[in-house]
C-alpha cells in the first residue's frame, strides 16, 4: 500500500470546463449539462506550438495548470509526470489516416507529431520547461488505474511529487466502428507522499494493487454524469473526484489488467 496526499486538483471535459464547476457537479450543488470546451491559450507555450496544439493535449494542460496553480513557477520543472490515456487523439487519428488513404505525401509532420500517445507530455514539458522523467501509459479502460499506480510509485520511490494527467475523447464518426466514447474528460492530479504536508491538500489517499475486478459502473456518481461519460477511460477518476468534492471517506475499486483492480481509499483528513 502506498499513502499519499493529493496536494492539487484540475479537470476540464464537458459541462466541467475547470475542477470549479466539477465540484460543484459532483456535490449535487448544480447539474451537468454538455457543454464546449474551453479555448484557453497557453501563454507559456512558444507561439508555434500553441499552433500545432491538438485538442487531447490543450484539455489534458488545461487541468494540469489548474492542478498546478499552486507550485512555484521554479518548482514546477522538476516534477515528475505520467499522462494516462486508452486511446489517444482519435480526431488527429481518424485525420491522419485519411490523409493516407487520399494522399500520403500530404501528410502534415504537425499532424503526424500529435498523433503520438505522448504528444501532450511532450507540450506539458515545454510549457513548464520540465526536464523531470515523465512516462505516458496506456492500458485500456484500465489506464486511470494505471497511471495512478505509476504517479504513485514515482512518488512514493523518488519521495518527490508526482502530477498524473489522465485524458480521452470519443472518436470522430469516421471512426465509430472502434466504440470510443463518453464526453470529453481530463484529470490532474498532484500527489505527494505522506507525511508530507502541502497547503491546499485536499485529503489523503491509499493506493494498492488487488486481485478482482474493478468497478467501472461509476456507482454513486450522479446518473446524468455516469451515463455521460460512460465509455471514457480517464472518467473512471470520478468517483474519487466525488470523494474529494464532498470531502466523503471512500473506497474505490478502479479497474486494472489481468484480472486485477487498483484500490483507492480517500480520507479528507
Amino acid at each position: 500500500m502506498i499513502a499519499l496526499r493529493a496536494a492539487g486538483i484540475g479537470v476540464c471535459g464537458s459541462g466541467m470546463p475547470a475542477w470549479a464547476e466539477a465540484r460543484s457537479i459532483l456535490r449535487g450543488e448544480a447539474s451537468w449539462a454538455p457543454g464546449a470546451l474551453p479555448k484557453i491559450d497557453i501563454a507559456t507555450l512558444p507561439v508555434a506550438e500553441r499552433r500545432r496544439l491538438n485538442a487531447a493535449s490543450r484539455l489534458a494542460i488545461t487541468a494540469t495548470m489548474q492542478a498546478m496553480a499552486g507550485v512555484a513557477a521554479d518548482a514546477t520543472s522538476g516534477i515528475v509526470s505520467v499522462f494516462a490515456t486508452a486511446d489517444g487523439d482519435g480526431q488527429v487519428l481518424g485525420h491522419m489516416m485519411h490523409t493516407l488513404a487520399e494522399d500520403a505525401s500530404a501528410m502534415s509532420p504537425t499532424l503526424f507529431h500529435n498523433s503520438v500517445f505522448n504528444a501532450a507530455a511532450g507540450y506539458w514539458t515545454i510549457a513548464s520547461g520540465s526536464r523531470a522523467p515523465s512516462i505516458t501509459v496506456s492500458a485500456g479502460m484500465g489506464s486511470f488505474a494505471a497511471g495512478l499506480l505509476e504517479a504513485a510509485i514515482q512518488s512514493s520511490i523518488d519521495r518527490r511529487p508526482a502530477l498524473l494527467v489522465a485524458v480521452d475523447l470519443p472518436f470522430p464518426q469516421s471512426l465509430a466502428s472502434f466504440q470510443v466514447g463518453g464526453e470529453p474528460f481530463a484529470c490532474a492530479l498532484l500527489l505527494v507522499p505522506e507525511p508530507q504536508a502541502t497547503a491546499g491538500s485536499t485529503g489523503s489517499l491509499r493506493v494498492s494493487l488487488a486481485s478482482g475486478d474493478g468497478d467501472g459502473t461509476m456507482d454513486g456518481v450522479a446518473p446524468s454524469v455516469a451515463s455521460a461519460f460512460r465509455g471514457n477511460a480517464a472518467a473512471a477518476a470520478l468517483p474519487l473526484l466525488q470523494a474529494i468534492a464532498r470531502g466523503e471517506v471512500g473506497e474505490m475499486r478502479l479497474p486494472y489488467l489481468d484480472g486485477c483492480c487498483v484500490n483507492v481509499a480517500y480520507d479528507p483528513c
